[in-house]
This record gives structure tokens, sequence and C-alpha cells, in this order.
């Protein structure tokens, strides 16, 4: 119970315009997103929407920095700790299984739009650079182990590009079975 004289915060109905946003993608695709729509599937005015996203460029914004902590999220939950406190190999594998997760169309759809604008894509670019600073390396400069960390985590993210196009999902048990011959490269297999 709330002390006596001290008001209640009231909670932000930005996840609530974030998830509706999202809906509408899904359902309409990325050109049926606009402030209109979301608002509507949010149940709140437009004034409302835009207190939060003032367009609908920054609306799009939002959805990425909301995606990419989601990201984020998975790849601690996978790897078990920090960035900073795994290592190259612990932070690869985390990687592999947070990205052979079941994506969703939205978020493929969202994440090759956000290639082509910069405020879209540095959310995506955070994180990563977080989990693996010493990509910055060309490639000429990696060691071995940083090259096959490397592949692997390039074939994980090529699993979300095959899915896309296949006319059904992996089955869990084909998803554990790529993850396990993309981790293998990990071990020089």
């Amino acid at each position: 119970m709330m002390p006596m004289g001290e008001p209640m915060a009231r909670p932000s109905s930005r996840p609530r315009l974030i998830e509706a946003a999202l809906t509408v993608v899904e359902e309409g695709g990325i050109t049926a997103l606009t402030l209109d729509a979301v608002a509507e599937e949010a149940g709140v005015t437009k004034r409302g929407l835009l207190y939060h996203f003032p367009t609908k460029h920054a609306l799009l914004t939002g959805i990425h920095e909301d995606l990419a902590a989601r990201i984020e999220q998975e790849l601690l939950d996978a790897t078990g700790k920090e960035p900073e406190a795994a290592s190259l190999v612990e932070r690869t594998r985390g990687y592999v299984r947070a990205a052979l997760k079941a994506p969703s169309n939205v978020e493929m759809r969202l994440i090759m739009e956000a290639a082509n604008e910069p405020e879209w894509i540095a959310p995506w670019e955070r994180v990563y650079r977080r989990w693996f600073p010493e990509a910055r390396l060309s490639i000429e400069e990696l060691d071995d182990l940083s090259l096959r960390c490397l592949v692997a985590r390039m074939a994980a993210d090529g699993s979300w590009a095959h899915e896309s196009t296949l006319a059904s999902p992996l089955s869990e048990e084909a998803r554990e079975r790529l993850a396990g011959k993309i981790l293998n490269v990990l071990d020089g297999e």
C-alpha cells in the first residue's frame, strides 16, 4: 500500500504502443504502419500516441530500440552472463541459441528496413558491438577461433533468411539440429 500523499505512478503506454505497432505490421506489412493505425490498434487517441512518438520515424526508432533490447535480453538469457564476463565462444554460443529461436516475420521485416536508416540500425549495432567488440576487425585480422565464431554467427543469421523463404517454420527439432551443426564450427568440426 502506498503511503498517503504520494501520487501513484501511471504506467507508460509506450510498451502498449510498440506492441500495437508490431501488430499493425504483422497484419498489414510495413506500408500499413501509420500513426492512425497504431493509435486505433492501441485504443488510444492519436494525440496520446503523438505524446510518445511525434512522428512515424520516431515510432519506428522506438520499435527498433525495443526489439534490440529484447534481443539483448535473449542473449543474456542464452549466455547466462553479461558479455563482459563471457568468453568469445560463450557469447557466440549464446548468440547462435538466441538467433535460432523462431523469428517473427515482423522482426525480419523491420530488421531489413533498419539497414536503410541510421537511427533504426543504431540500437542493433549497439547490442552487437557490446557483445562482439572484436567484430570491428577485418576478416584478415581475425585469428582462427575468432573467424570460426564469426562463421557461426553468420550461419545463425542466415537461418532467419532461410526460414523467411520457407512455407512453414522450422520445427523445434530442426532448430536444435541446426544449432548443433553450427556450434560444431566452434570446435573446429
